[in-house]
């Protein structure tokens, strides 16, 4: 498949293009796509609404519902959030981001982005959290630490 107007370049070869753009750009990358956002506001709603339902099953009344459940605070850090579909950001507060089971893919609940990729980072794995609480507490030693994320396997 071609792209109309575009020559003989075909879909994949635009979008494997458009990948490496984006991997060798990060900083225009975003920078662009929040500028594109803020100018297609109701758009990037749709996008945004698409994708949870897609990924998820979550529609924008569930999504609501899980940020009730939560007092709109984020699940472990409590910082105040707001939803997703929210045009207009509140002062102070940070878009909810839904956070899921890479095993399973089932929705856990709504985090702050700072969060969520702290979990990311971690692989979603307890053992290596509970590391880093000990590592944190810098309490015990090395060989415990090892010993707590062997113990565990």
């Amino acid at each position: 498949m071609f792209y109309e107007g575009q020559g003989n370049t075909c879909k994949m070869c635009v979008k494997a293009r458009n990948k490496t753009w984006r991997q060798t750009n990060p900083v225009r990358y975003k920078a662009t796509r929040k500028s594109w956002e803020k100018d297609n506001i109701n758009l990037a709603i749709t996008r945004r609404k698409n994708r949870l339902r897609r990924r998820y099953s979550l529609t924008p009344e569930k999504v609501v519902a899980l940020l009730e459940k939560q007092d709109y605070k984020c699940a472990i850090c409590g910082v105040e959030l707001q939803s997703p579909f929210d045009p207009d950001p509140t002062e102070g507060t940070t878009k909810a981001v839904i956070d899921h089971s890479h095993m399973d893919g089932h929705v856990r609940g709504a985090l702050c982005s700072a969060c969520n990729t702290g979990l990311g980072q971690f692989e979603d794995d307890p053992k290596m959290v509970k590391a880093a609480y000990y590592y944190l507490r810098n309490d015990i030693k090395q060989t415990q630490l090892s010993a707590i994320i062997r113990e565990e396997e």
